[in-house]
């Protein structure tokens, strides 16, 4: 559903959004502490549903309900965000990613679920913007580093700049390090260091976190232009070839967002 559209509803069905966003509500106050991450979050189902229950024949008014957000954390907010997320409904779950970073203006993963979703609605600088935020409250950040290196790299865009902001955080051990040496060694592709560019791939490769076989195939398909803008053909065709030996697997190319 686009930003800022909904469709008319009868009053029957507005009904049942109401009943189900004081439902997200009750559920968020159930998800207080939950980690959130690219895996999503924990849920007591029993208790959700128990409490769905409990409150399916309250009609909260416009006050109610701003009464209700406002008992929420930041990190509540953000924990509705990510079910609003899963279920398709960007333009809410912008909505609650938005009051969950003015609930805590420090809190680095809104910032980087915000630039998420307002990158799924094409909004490229608006995302850009929210993943700098991320990286101004936690400098240590890789998903808000790699995220907006990501995507200046997919839109040709700020492409110094985002060399600058994922260096320093790419090559620190982790569980998703090789995902940011994979955008680092694009990155020194696009900006003209094809024999760095290789090095710091092969490193991604070589990575012992590189086990994601769609990581694996982005890697070999960006190791097979590397090196045919190298000039070493017999190179690229083996790394082409270990693509596509993934692709004929089932492999599909592309990596999660942080």
């Amino acid at each position: 559903m686009d930003a800022g559209r909904e469709r008319e509803e009868d009053a029957g069905a507005a009904g049942t959004r109401m009943r189900r966003i004081v439902f997200l509500l009750l559920l968020g106050n159930l998800l207080a502490g939950c980690q959130t991450d690219q895996n999503g979050v924990r849920v007591n189902l029993s208790e959700a549903v128990r409490a769905y229950r409990e409150s399916i024949d309250r009609k909260p008014d416009r006050a109610q309900m701003e009464r209700l957000v406002a008992r929420l954390s930041a990190e509540q907010l953000n924990d509705m965000g990510v079910i609003y997320e899963r279920e398709g409904r960007l333009d809410r779950a912008e909505w609650a990613y938005q009051h969950s970073v003015w609930r805590n203006p420090r809190f680095a993963v809104a910032y980087v679920n915000l630039g998420n979703v307002l990158r799924a609605q094409g909004k490229t600088e608006d995302a850009l913007f929210r993943y700098r935020q991320a990286m101004s409250a936690d400098r240590a950040s890789f998903d808000a580093a790699n995220n907006f290196a990501d995507l200046c790299a997919e839109k040709r865009v700020h492409l110094d700049e985002a060399l600058g902001r994922l260096k320093p955080v790419a090559r620190s051990p982790g569980p998703h390090r090789a995902y940011g040496l994979d955008t680092l060694g694009w990155l020194y592709h696009l900006t003209g260091d094809d024999p760095q560019a290789a090095e710091t791939l092969n490193a991604a490769l070589d990575d012992p976190g590189a086990k994601d076989t769609g990581l694996r195939l982005a890697i070999h398909e960006h190791l097979a232009e590397v090196y045919s803008a190298m000039g070493k053909q017999p190179a690229a065709q083996a790394q082409q070839a270990a693509a596509d030996a993934i692709r004929r697997q089932g492999g599909t190319s592309g990596r999660p967002a942080g």
